[in-house]
């Protein structure tokens, strides 16, 4: 019984003491049990001669994996002048950039002032370079023409042979009335004066043909009074007052000058007449100049209205007129002496040309441009000049929409970086910098576009709007990868 009862008591405590000892030890051969339980459910483990080699411990490709973080002090982040933004859906325009140059608009920037009759310039009052709006006075014209002055002259004498027969109508009426003349006598003289009045069409019809206005004739009609010079006006503005010059004042006096030599008023830009500004681009005549009908007075230009010409190759041909076709705006990005930027924003292709150069395969295409005065100055002698922001044969890049990607994530370039086939950003976690895998959907030198996969949450994620290329190598410096490129494995070397 007493030798039973030891052994009963020696078991108990060689129990006890297995137990203590499996508690004290469980760190150990838990692991090694775990392990050998999955080894023996796993398929792998019977065909995989590597089975049991954690391949890349610590690091996990899968859809839990720890993304890489960097964390920034307050002043390194000031240093780099690092920038967040919002994350934010829009609609983006993908373009496509065609270089191009801003140009005159053929037949409607170019203006020049020809002489409509032969006479002798007596005064200027322009200067080369000088600004100039409709209306203003550009010089004084002499009329020597033999014809014109024995038109006027013929006219003038048709117009006195009126006044006497209307007179005479005018005495003989009553005597008609009464019977004392014959009813033939009067009925002769309205003949008479129809006569004159036909003459005086003819005359008028011919000196318009030598190159008087309408406005000039009437002058000579009203005042009769023969026109010995006038003043040649910018054209388009409104007709100025008309007087005329008696040929018995005395030489030394010219007298009041009238209307515009030439009767080129159409204009048709858009602007109204107070709004267009010339340049005087040059001038071919001097005070005592001798000109001809048709001889050049005066070139002037208007660059109020300019255009913009698109040079395009031959294939992307389709993708302009697709843009013209939906009336799609186009932006245009103009060179500066310092660099800056300059755009201009929704702007309209009027037209694209219909030939294709053979040698360059270029198509041009035209966009009108509205230019803006960049200083205007006044010289000593009171006369403007005006500088413009836009200037014939400046360059010009043309981004042209093809494609409109609606609810995107749209980010400044500099926001993201690319990694042969992976493209990242920056994404803010409290205090530190989140390395997130994104899809690019398009990049170029300004702009990044982002599909929206769940992956970055607009209106709550933050992320880095500039400096992530300086980001990810401080990031690979953490993570001991140096400089190069390649995939992070951050923690286990190769």
């Amino acid at each position: 019984m007493k030798t039973g009862l030891k052994r009963i008591v020696m078991g108990a405590g060689i129990l006890v003491a297995c137990g203590v000892m499996a508690y004290s030890t469980r760190p150990y051969w838990l692991e090694w049990l775990d392990h050998a339980l999955s080894s023996q459910h796993s398929p792998v483990a019977e065909t995989d001669p590597h089975a049991g080699h954690d391949d890349h411990a610590g690091h996990d490709h899968g859809a839990g994996e720890a993304k890489p973080v960097l964390t920034l002090s307050d002043q390194a982040q000031e240093n780099l002048g690092l920038e967040m933004t919002e994350i934010k859906l829009m609609d983006y325009w993908r373009t496509i950039q065609i270089p191009g140059i801003v140009s005159e608009q053929q037949g409607h920037s170019e203006r020049r002032i020809p002489a409509t009759v032969a006479g002798i310039v007596t005064k200027l009052y322009i200067f080369p370079g000088q600004s100039v709006r409709p209306g203003d006075p550009l010089m004084d014209v002499q009329p020597t023409g033999e014809l014109l002055t024995t038109t006027q002259s013929s006219l003038l004498r048709t117009l006195k042979d009126i006044e006497l027969i209307d007179i005479e109508l005018k005495r003989i009426s009553p005597l008609v009335d009464s019977g004392t003349l014959p009813a033939k006598t009067k009925l002769e003289k309205e003949y008479e004066r129809r006569r004159l009045e036909a003459l005086q069409l003819i005359q008028t019809q011919e000196l318009l043909v030598r190159g008087l206005s309408p406005e000039q004739i009437n002058t000579i009609v009203e005042s009769k009074i023969l026109i010995r010079q006038f003043t040649v006006y910018v054209p388009g503005g409104p007709a100025p007052v008309v007087a005329a010059t008696s040929v018995h004042e005395p030489s030394g006096d010219p007298g009041p000058r009238v209307v515009p030599a030439t009767l080129v008023n159409a204009d048709t830009t858009a602007l109204e007449p107070k709004d267009r500004i010339y340049s005087v681009e040059s001038i071919s005549v001097y005070p005592g100049k001798l000109v001809q009908p048709g001889d050049g007075l005066v070139e002037l230009a208007l660059h109020t209205i300019l255009d913009l010409t698109g040079q395009a190759f031959e294939r992307e041909s389709p993708l302009i007129l697709r843009t013209l076709q939906e009336n799609w705006p186009v932006d245009a990005t103009f060179e500066t002496a310092d660099g800056t930027p300059l755009k201009r924003d929704g702007l309209k292709i009027r037209y694209i040309e219909s030939s294709v150069d053979g040698a360059s395969r270029i198509q041009k295409f035209h966009i009108p441009l509205i230019n803006q005065v960049l200083r205007a100055t006044t010289g000593d002698d009171g006369i403007l000049y005006h500088a413009w922001l836009f200037r014939p044969g400046q360059r010009v890049r043309l981004s042209v929409p093809v494609e409109k990607l609606t609810g995107r994530i749209v980010l400044p370039a500099e926001a993201v970086i690319q990694e042969g086939a992976d493209a990242y950003v920056f994404r803010a976690n409290g205090k530190q910098l989140e390395r997130i895998a994104i899809v690019l959907e398009h990049l170029d030198a300004r702009t990044a576009v982002i599909k929206n996969d769940g992956t970055l949450t607009p209106d709550f994620d933050l992320v880095a709007k500039n400096h992530a290329y300086q980001l990810n190598l401080e990031l690979k410096k953490k993570l001991g990868e140096g400089g190069g490129g390649g995939h992070s494995h951050e923690g286990h070397s190769h």
